[in-house]
């Protein structure tokens, strides 16, 4: 059933998605602007598992309101907001090539949900 609570929950859930892929490839240090070692790092492993984690309990509450192959529909964006993320927070360099197959990969998975 699809209320503002789930529609919170799914934006929620691929927000915190987005985010932990972001704070892990920045603490390992292969972006353009790498991390000092120590508490630093860790502090950014610490919020990109932590989030990760959020994701995947908020993913298994929404397992409750949707089905399956719905539900999976929204991981579309996900490809889309980590492009995005990664290209503000860690100035990656995404080309427009990459960026329509980003496009092209979320609307085949909507449509195959939807159909």
């Amino acid at each position: 059933m699809v209320n503002l609570y789930t529609l919170v929950l799914l934006a929620l859930s691929q927000f915190v998605l987005a985010t932990g892929q972001v704070c892990l490839k920045h603490a390992s240090g292969s972006d353009a602007r790498p991390v000092s070692d120590g508490l630093v790092r860790a502090g950014w492993y610490s919020v990109g598992i932590a989030s990760m984690a959020s994701w995947f309990f908020i993913w298994l509450h929404l397992m409750r309101f949707f089905d399956l192959n719905r539900l999976f529909a929204f991981e579309g964006l996900s490809p889309l907001l980590v492009a995005g993320a990664s290209a503000l927070f860690l100035e990656e360099k995404i080309s427009a090539r990459a960026w329509s197959a980003s496009v092209l990969i979320a609307f085949g998975i909507v449509l195959v949900a939807l159909f």
